[in-house]
């Protein structure tokens, strides 16, 4: 399998990305289908669960078939769930489900419960 993995529909497995610590700010970069990539007019990407103390998302990007964004913070020990949409200019969308665990700083860490289980505010680009 080539690494790093190609963007895989949401209706298959998802794609787990590289985890990160609760305390850093890592970048990230997702490549998507080809086909989404030549006719990408926006992007949106959430992360879940979500709410205060839980992952968030920035700078979120897209050139050359890659779309590039941060994540800080997480719970330790939590897996979270990023949904990714392709907006087409053929009135389609791509979607990609994304996987990324928070590992923890210490053998006793524990996640809290989620402020709220579902996606949160999605960020955007637009091409």
């Amino acid at each position: 399998m080539p690494w790093p993995p190609r963007g895989v529909p949401v209706s298959n497995e998802p794609a787990w990305l590289a985890p990160k610590y609760p305390a850093a700010v890592t970048p990230y970069r997702f490549e998507i289908d080809p086909l989404d990539a030549q006719l990408a007019t926006g992007l949106s990407l959430a992360a879940a669960p979500s709410g205060t103390g839980e992952l968030t998302l920035s700078a979120l990007s897209f050139a050359a078939g890659v779309a590039t964004f941060r994540a800080a913070g997480g719970q330790p020990t939590r897996v979270y769930s990023l949904a990714l949409t392709v907006a087409r200019s053929d009135g389609a969308a791509g979607a990609y489900l994304l996987k990324l665990r928070v590992d923890p700083l210490l053998a006793a860490d524990q996640p809290e419960v989620a402020p709220a289980a579902g996606f949160g505010t999605a960020l955007t680009w637009t091409g």
